[in-house]
């Protein structure tokens, strides 16, 4: 079984084909003018915006913020850090028993 398909122009009505008549004219006229002109080039004025500067918050001096303190943890429960899977890491306390993450992550 062949399909065949066959092409039908759609019908403009009068309105839309006097619009399409318009801009097909104004397409022309314009390559028109761009064949006279013969490839010249007249660039548009440059637009130069202003951007507003705001001044900062900060005090003129040079001087920085203060280092933030370094968190170290001075309990005595935790051991070390063990890889359960792939990055996945556990913490490990004193009565944990290391050998069971190996065997975990292994097994």
């Amino acid at each position: 079984m062949a399909l065949v398909y066959t092409y039908q122009k759609s019908k403009l009505s009068k309105k839309q084909r006097a619009a399409r008549e318009a801009l097909l004219k104004e397409q022309r006229a314009i390559k028109r003018e761009l064949k006279q002109s013969k490839g010249t080039y007249e660039p548009s004025k440059l637009v130069h915006r202003e951007t507003p500067k705001y001044p900062s918050l900060a005090p003129s001096t040079n001087a920085s913020t203060a280092k933030k303190e370094r968190l170290v943890y001075s309990g005595d429960y935790l051991v070390g850090i063990a890889t359960m899977h792939k990055s996945n890491l556990v913490p490990v306390g004193r009565e944990d028993d290391p050998v069971s993450y190996s065997t975990m992550r292994r097994g």
